[in-house]
């Protein structure tokens, strides 16, 4: 019971109930072990069990205390006991009595205990049995000290130099509380080490082990407790210590990289851009069976801020036989410089240290501009001309610009004026000239980018007005001007230099640009325009006190800050003082706008030569509580280039310079300040860059202005003097970038704080601190392995290496060389003896020593370095290298990242052996050219062979120059001069995959190829093709199952859809070919992948049951196939070509997608999402290709806007009604003034199932602006859809040349030529696609095609199917309609279209139907010929069918009688077709669609001779059809009068009438005379209507001299030339007076005065001849105006060239031969006979 109540006590207190399961534990088994050593011991004694003894603790003087004592019979026999009472009288029981026992029967016995002292007591209670006597021990204990705990404890495995625990429990057994203290050896520790214990109470101990040595540990450790401390307890401690590992991998799967010198790990980051963070991780591996703990140490002694690679694990444990991943961080700051640092990773007790060797460059932005120079020759005063400008970014680091010009303030301006550009990307820049003045134009604008130098853009361009024509600035006059300014001759006015040039002073150079005439006689080389640092040229700009040429006109002040004003009253105005440098009169004129609040008094201005002048700089500023900055500009200029007529020689003239004012001030009250609290962004280093002695530092700063209000900022005078600034002052738009640059000339070896104070609108309280840390770097080289070098005592003839290792402690690069006397150089060398070490690079050289005598050597060497910036002393001179045997190599096209190799032979003609060491030199940052051997000996008259790795990282063009140079035989670490032997180039190509074509089948036939490659956007897909694939793509260069969920990840950002448009439901596949073509020029492999293609396969019981609505919506697609692809991947050849058929099947109703990913092996990787629509079985369905629609833009002021096109297709199986909302439009055009902006000229109609329907537009925009309108569309019986159109109009005047007038603006993109072979197609068409370009309306134009018949045995028949004619559409027609081709045959096929009177864009598809009738009329006569056999045939089975005719013809006819019906013998078996046997009718071969799309725009008239004037010839205008108006807008056409049926009865009266009619007509003698009288009129045209009569009676009166121009004709002549010109109706007029003359003096002369007669017939006919002629020509000119004669010229001409082309296209005509000149023999004189 005592036991039992101990164990109740026992418990954990409450701060112990968060130790672990494995403690917890333990105790347990300790205090089960505790428990069974203190538990009462039973004895058996012949089959009575029994304790061994009683025992009383806890007892208390004068209380009874009692025990009972329990017997038990364990046998199997009846027991019978007798016990005698205890001795002393302290104990005493019962009286004693005979006790019987049963079998497992028990007997308790009450022991009493009555103390009279404090002592312990002893006793016994003796029992006797027949078989003996057995006795009982009865002891009462005093309270002790008692403590237990584990006799043996195992400690986990530790590592050297860690620390492991492990809990244990202490507990007190004993009845006092108990004092303990531990004792334990070295190295463990105990926590606690000494403590008290209550009694039943527990302690838990913590054992700590820290060795220090590899070994195993068996120790005791003693507890000792106590009234005196002499009890103890023991426990027996068993540790093992074992010394730790960890392996370092920088590239565990491939190889890795090793410094050859240092053997130490390199980590290598490459390239990355300034400013940005790049990570990679190492692997630290612990093979050991403990955990090994580490650290990490840098060795960079540098300022804090400098540093470039970090950690953020500094320490940490690596768990037993696991693996850590430790980062690593590089972020550069200076651009251009390869930084390098050591980390160093310590494990436990320092015993095995791993140095990593971490690299890293730092590249910056790589801007620049497709031009430096943009000229806007020359424009009139009051217009505005623009010119585009592009600007790239060929780096992988983003770069932020900004032109440094005030674009409201300046004749010129850069839009954007800043922006930022991510890597690889470009953009267009506008710049805009608006001159204000007739003067020259010039300003040299500097583009600042962040982390890298300025660029320059030159932009020029003249003002010219009706009086003022100021001399033309071209490109080639700023580079003579640049010449003239290194030649002093820019002082000097144009017509000093005219003048000096005339007098042959100057004379002019090759290129043009002046001299003297010293410099031309040769004695003194001319001068040149240095190549000036960008940097230099902006700082050195002519603004400061150092210049690079001495300026020629200056202002002061250049900055003026009007501070706090009133809007009400304007300040003082500033005087401003103009100097002229020149030694000519200098123009100033400034172009500040009317409108703006400062401005320069007076505007123009001329100054004197070496003169100066004032000028009042005035500030009227417009609103309160406003912030006015500006940069005003002007222009100063020599006065003698006002005018061209000034300027004699063109190398004199000079541009004009530019004087640029910054000026601000603000109406700001002190309580109002508040309102404008800048919101801004400030990027700003904290070093400047490392610089030696006398060098200049450059930094730039970034100012982002985040918030939607302006801000002005400005550099306070109180910043660091030290620190040059540009620009220190300025404002900056809402969203736009602020870049300044600063510059510093270091000084001193201790590092500087710099301050700059930058102030933002004029408020004191927004003061923006930058600090920067800037000093003068030392030239300082740490010798680490001490200025003493000792080498081990070495034989002669013998030599002994030592390693010597140095550092550079600077943050230069440094070039250093050895030097030491020559008697010494015979002793030792050193590799390398001269080099380039980086920044906190450590270098080991290897000195050698090789004596020659027994003796001691103390030798001196110095080591010399300096800044790499610095020239290096001259080489010296050594003989020529050997050569190579071929001078160029080219590794050819290189895929990237793959190895190429190429060998180079090296020659040595020479008689001597040769030494030599190769360099490479490569012209681009990247993969450097492996060579096999870099040095090695070539003996006499050999060769070798050397291998030559190359391995691409980038499409780019890449060249080598390798270098050989020998070396000496005294000292072979000095090289001599390096000359070039080889040049290896190799382009890095990316495997390029194009698509050429497409083409729809089965219920995508009726998609156009246009429509096709919109819904395909394979227009997109050739872009993203063509790029270069980004990192993440080349995750799995080929395809690889990686993912292990239904939905693959995506390692690509791009996104496409392959769009199979709609069909109904039960319906032949949508079937799409796709040509491929590789455009590249090295193999690829393409595949399409699947989810599942890309799904690794798991075992069943790994794969997830649940799955959301796009993975059982992938599952169905891919388990019914309902997109398939035929075939699936592939490999193509450079240049070759393969067709891959996409099959979407109409299984289910509804949309479904599938994502595929294209891969290309190598290269890109873009994900196509197919997407297809089934519609149910009478369904409507109209398919919207997008949203958002959008017009051609169109100039404002058009008359006559052009029709534009917006499709509609039926992808269901029913007609739909369409009907379009108008409202909307409406309320555009009620905003517009009433005028009509959008039109719909069908807003109603229907569309066949399968059928594109085109809607007609009009966009009429009256303002130079972006229209949009929402547009309902509303499908009868269906949904409706909002369609968004947008179109854009534009002023042609402003926009000039840059307007899309020109272009045709259409969206076709499809080939021109059909390269794409469907399965079955036998026809195919020379052209796939006309582009007829800009044409007139009421113009006709043709094209010629063939179509080809490609069989080799049966022809084909084709028809073209065009729609019906309308006059919403043009008249279209191919000649021939229809017709058969023969095997191998081309066809002809000429199109011809005529427009319509109305612009419009046309963008038509003409359909061509071709069949292969051959083995349909096989077929076809086959079973027309089995129908005739089976009609006429049948088959009698009857076997006695002889007999029964012999027996008929014996016997008696029976009598005539009425006949039964009859009934046919059982025997006759009629073989009748059975139903299975039923031979169908062949089906007519479904035909095959050719289609051949149609594109132009028709322009009207004004428009198009004002755009296209010198094309107007080349068209043939044919007259408009007659139209008529409908009650509706649209026109319609006039249609022929029905030929209805009449009945007899009127056909009668009708032929009675015309009998009438006719025989009237003939009885009728004047009628008779009129028509004889019209057949003898000159008819000239209508010839058909002449008989031989007319013709005769005409010969009769031209003979006999009379006119043949009658009254009635000239009267018909007048009124068929009534609707003519002017100039032909005069002289129609004239002719008629003249024929009215003739007449009259015809008629004048009488018979009777036959002399006058007889003498003025010869004038008469002369006079008769020429009106004959005058009428002829009057007559051909009206037939040449006539329609029929233009249509009959217009069909020859095209007969005839047509023909031509038919004829060439056979083969007999072969137009690019040389014409043939034949000589005719010489004409031979004729002889006369005699």
């Amino acid at each position: 019971s005592d036991l039992c109540r101990w164990d109740l006590n026992l418990g954990l207190p409450s701060s112990r109930t968060q130790l672990s399961i494995h403690y917890i534990r333990l105790s347990l088994l300790t205090l089960y072990n505790i428990a069974k050593q203190y538990k009462v011991k039973k004895k058996t004694f012949w089959g009575i069990q029994v304790v061994e003894a009683l025992v009383w603790k806890n007892w208390e003087l004068g209380k009874e205390a009692i025990r009972h004592l329990t017997l038990k019979n364990i046998s199997m026999k009846i027991q019978k006991l007798k016990y005698r009472l205890p001795t002393t009288k302290f104990f005493f029981t019962v009286y004693p009595q005979s006790i019987f026992l049963s079998p497992g029967m028990s007997f308790t016995l009450p022991v009493f205990f009555r103390p009279l002292e404090e002592k312990e007591y002893v006793d016994h209670l003796s029992f006797v049995m027949a078989e003996g006597e057995f006795s009982i021990e009865l002891r009462a204990c005093l309270p002790s000290h008692q403590l237990a705990c584990l006799s043996t404890l195992q400690m986990p495995l530790c590592a050297v130099s860690d620390t492991t625990e492990t809990w244990f429990s202490l507990y007190n057994v004993g009845d006092l509380p108990t004092f303990f203290t531990w004792e334990v050896p070295n190295p463990f520790h105990t926590l606690p080490s000494t403590g008290l214990l209550e009694p039943g109470s527990v302690c838990q101990i913590k054992l700590v082990f820290q060795p220090h040595v590899a070994l195993i540990y068996d120790v005791q450790g003693i507890c000792w407790y106590g009234e005196a401390g002499d009890q103890k307890t023991t426990i027996q401690i068993q540790a093992v210590a074992k010394c730790p590992q960890i392996m370092v991998y920088v590239n565990r799967k491939e190889d890795e990289e090793i410094d050859p010198v240092s053997l130490q790990k390199v980590v290598d980051f490459g390239p990355a851009p300034v400013g940005y963070s790049m990570k990679k991780c190492i692997q630290l591996f612990n093979p050991s069976l403990v955990n090994a703990p580490f650290r990490i140490e840098t060795h960079r002694i540098l300022y804090a801020d400098d540093r470039v690679f970090s950690s953020p694990t500094t320490k940490g444990v690596v768990k037993a036989g696991d693996e850590l991943w430790l980062p690593l961080l590089f972020r550069p700051q200076t651009v251009g410089l390869k930084s390098i640092d050591y980390f160093t990773i310590f494990p436990p007790g320092n015993t095995s240290e791993v140095t990593l060797k971490i690299t890293g460059s730092c590249t910056g932005p790589a801007l620049s501009l497709s031009s430096y120079c943009v000229d806007f020759n020359w424009i009139n005063l009051g217009e505005c001309a623009m010119k585009s400008l592009m600007i790239r970014n060929d780096s992988d680091c983003p770069g932020f610009f900004m032109f440094e010009i005030d674009n409201q303030a300046s004749v010129f301006s850069v839009e954007p004026q800043s922006g930022v550009l991510a890597s690889k990307e470009h953009k267009m820049l506008t710049i805009t000239f608006q001159p204000t003045h007739t003067i020259i134009c010039y300003r040299r604008v500097a583009c600042l980018i962040h982390h890298q130098e300025p660029l320059f853009l030159d932009i020029i361009g003249t003002c010219h007005s009706d009086t003022n024509k100021p001399a033309i600035l071209r490109p080639r006059h700023l580079k003579w001007y640049r010449t003239h300014m290194a030649r002093g001759m820019i002082l000097f006015a144009p017509d000093i230099l005219g003048t000096m040039l005339r007098e042959k002073k100057f004379s002019r150079d090759e290129d043009g640009a002046l001299m003297l005439r010293q410099e031309a006689s040769g004695n003194l080389p001319p001068a040149k325009y240095p190549s000036i640092p960008p940097l230099t040229e902006y700082f050195l700009d002519g603004t400061s006190d150092t210049v690079i040429f001495p300026p020629t006109v200056t202002i002061e002040p250049l900055i003026v800050n009007f501070g706090k004003c009133s809007s009400d009253v304007a300040p003082d105005p500033v005087p401003l003082c103009l100097t002229n440098h020149t030694r000519g009169t200098i123009t100033v004129t400034w172009t500040h706008k009317a409108t703006g609040p400062f401005r320069v008094e007076p505007d123009t201005i001329d100054i004197p030569p070496l003169k100066n002048t004032a000028a009042r700089l005035c500030f009227q500023p417009q609103f309160p509580n406003k912030i006015y900055v500006t940069e005003l500009e002007a222009f100063a200029f020599y006065r003698v280039l006002r005018s061209f007529n000034n300027i004699e020689e063109d190398c004199t003239v000079f541009p004009s310079w530019c004087l640029k004012l910054r000026a601000m001030g603000h109406t700001y009250k002190e309580e109002n300040e508040y309102i404008f609290f800048p919101s801004l962004s400030l990027f700003s280093p904290q070093l400047f860059p490392a610089v030696s002695s006398k060098c200049t530092s450059y930094r730039t700063l970034l100012l982002f202005n985040s918030g939607s209000l302006m801000l002005s900022f400005e550099f306070l005078p109180s910043s660091s003097p030290e620190i040059t600034v540009r620009p220190t002052s300025g404002y900056l738009l809402p969203g736009a970038y602020q870049i300044f640059l600063l510059s510093i000339i270091p000084k001193g070896f201790t590092w500087k704080q710099l301050e700059l104070a930058l102030q933002f609108n004029f408020c004191p309280k927004y003061i923006k601190e930058v600090i920067l840390m800037s000093r003068e770097e030392p030239l300082d080289i740490q010798m680490e392995s001490g200025k003493v070098l000792y080498f081990k005592p070495t034989y002669i003839g013998g030599s002994s290496t030592m390693p010597y290792k140095i550092r550079n402690t600077t943050r230069l690069t440094l070039t250093f060389e050895w030097k030491y006397t020559f008697h010494s150089s015979k002793v030792v060398s050193v590799q390398p003896s001269k080099g380039t070490i980086l920044p906190n690079e450590t270098m080991i050289h290897t000195w050698t020593f090789t004596p020659n005598a027994t003796m001691n050597y103390l030798i001196r060497a110095v080591l010399w370095v300096w800044d790499s910036g610095a020239p290096c002393g001259p080489p010296f001179p050594s003989p020529p290298p050997s050569s190579a045997k071929e001078k160029e190599l080219d590794f050819g096209n290189v895929l990237v990242d793959s190895e190429q190799r190429k060998e180079m032979i090296l020659l040595n003609d020479g008689n001597c052996t040769l030494h030599y060491r190769l360099f490479v030199e490569q012209t681009l940052s990247g993969p450097f050219l492996k060579l096999e051997k870099m040095e090695g000996m070539l003996c006499a008259r050999s060769q070798e062979t050397i291998c030559l790795t190359a391995c691409p990282t980038r499409r780019l063009q890449y060249t080598w120059t390798i270098k050989c140079c020998l070396l000496t035989h005294k000292d072979l670490s000095a090289p001599s001069k390096r000359e070039v032997i080889c040049m290896a180039t190799m382009k890095g190509v990316y495997p390029t995959l194009s698509i050429l074509d497409a083409c729809g089948m089965g219920s995508a036939g009726g998609i156009t190829r246009q429509h096709l490659w919109r819904l395909f956007s394979l227009e997109t897909l050739n872009s993203y093709l063509e790029r270069d694939p980004t990192s993440w793509e080349l995750t799995y260069r080929v395809p690889t199952r990686h993912s292990t969920s239904r939905i693959p990840s995506v390692y690509t950002p791009l996104l496409l859809d392959f769009n199979f448009g709609a069909a109904p439901i039960g319906t032949e596949p949508s079937v799409v070919f796709l040509l491929l073509k590789n455009s590249g020029v090295v193999p690829l492999n393409w595949s399409f992948l699947f989810p599942s293609d890309q799904q690794i396969d798991l075992e069943f019981w790994a794969e997830r049951t649940e799955f959301d609505f796009t993975e059982l919506h992938q599952m169905r697609v891919q388990d019914n196939d309902i997109f398939s692809i035929i075939p699936k991947s592939g490999n193509l050849q450079p240049g070759q070509e393969q067709t891959v058929e996409f099959i979407y099947r109409h299984i289910f109703a509804g949309t479904d997608k599938l994502p595929v990913l294209l891969k290309v092996s190598n290269g890109r990787e873009i994900l196509l999402n197919f997407v297809g629509v089934t519609v149910k079985a009478g369904e409507k369905y109209v398919h919207f290709t997008s949203v958002k629609h959008r017009f051609t833009p169109v100039t404002i002021g058009t008359s006559l806007p052009p029709r534009q096109i917006f499709e509609l297709y039926n992808g269901g199986s029913v007609p739909v009604l369409y009907d379009i909302q108008l409202d909307v439009l409406w309320n555009v055009q009620n905003k517009n003034f009433q005028h009509p902006i959008f039109q719909c000229l069908n807003p109603h109609g229907d569309i066949q199932p399968g059928k594109t329907t085109q809607v007609f537009w009009i966009f009429s925009p009256i303002e130079a602006k972006t229209y949009a309108v929402d547009v309902p569309i509303h499908i009868l019986g269906w949904n409706s859809a909002i369609i968004r159109f947008e179109g854009v109009g534009y002023d042609r005047f402003i926009m000039g040349n840059t307007a899309p007038f020109h272009s045709i603006t259409t969206t076709d993109q499809t080939p021109a030529v059909t390269r794409l072979i469907v399965p079955g197609q036998v026809a195919f068409l020379s052209q796939s696609r006309i582009s007829l370009g800009n044409i007139p309306v009421c113009s006709r134009s043709s094209r010629l095609i063939f179509l080809n018949n490609a069989s080799e045995k049966d022809p084909i028949i084709f028809s073209w199917d065009l729609e019906p004619f309308s006059l919403d559409k043009p008249h279209r027609h191919v000649s021939p309609m229809m017709g058969m081709a023969a095997p191998g045959e081309n066809i002809p096929c000429v199109v011809t279209m005529d427009a319509s009177q109305h612009a419009c864009f046309y963008s038509l598809d003409l359909v061509c139907k071709v069949r292969t009738l051959s083995q349909y009329e096989i077929e076809l006569q086959a079973w027309e010929k089995e129908k005739a056999r089976q009609e006429v045939e049948f088959t009698i089975t009857e076997n006695n069918l002889e007999v029964r005719l012999q027996k008929t013809q014996e016997e008696t006819l029976p009598p005539i009688q009425k006949q039964q019906p009859y009934t046919p013998p059982v025997t006759w078996n009629l073989r009748n077709p059975k139903t299975g046997q039923i031979w169908l009718y062949p089906e007519e071969p479904k035909p095959c669609l050719l289609y051949l799309g149609l594109s132009a725009r028709a322009h009207n008239m004004d428009d198009f001779l004002r755009n296209f004037f010198s094309q107007s010839p080349r068209f043939f205008f044919c007259p408009p059809l007659e139209e008529k108006k409908s009650e509706g807008e649209s026109i319609v056409v006039e249609d022929e009068p029905d030929q209805n049926t009449f009945s007899n009865q009127e056909k009668q009266i009708v032929r009675d009438i015309l009998t009438i009619i006719i025989r009237g007509l003939l009885e009728d003698r004047k009628f008779h005379e009129d028509v004889q009288r019209g057949l003898v009129e000159a008819i000239p045209y209508f010839s058909q209507f002449w008989s031989e009569d007319s013709v005769r009676m005409q010969n009769q009166k031209d003979s006999s001299g009379h006119a043949s121009v009658s009254p009635s004709y000239e009267g018909e002549e007048e009124e068929a030339h009534q609707g003519e010109d002017k100039e032909d109706e005069t002289g129609e007029e004239e002719s008629w007076d003249k024929g009215k003359i003739f007449e009259s003096l015809d008629g004048s002369l009488s018979p009777t005065n036959s002399i006058q007669k007889r003498g003025l017939g010869p004038v008469l006919s002369e006079m008769n001849s020429i009106l004959q002629e005058e009428n002829s020509r009057i007559e051909k000119e009206t037939i040449s105006r006539l329609p029929s004669f233009l249509n009959l010229r217009q069909s020859i001409l095209e007969n005839i060239i047509q023909n031509i082309m038919i004829e060439a296209s056979r083969g007999e005509v072969v137009l690019t031969t040389k014409p043939r000149v034949i000589a005719l023999p010489p004409q031979q004189p004729l002889l006369l006979a005699r």
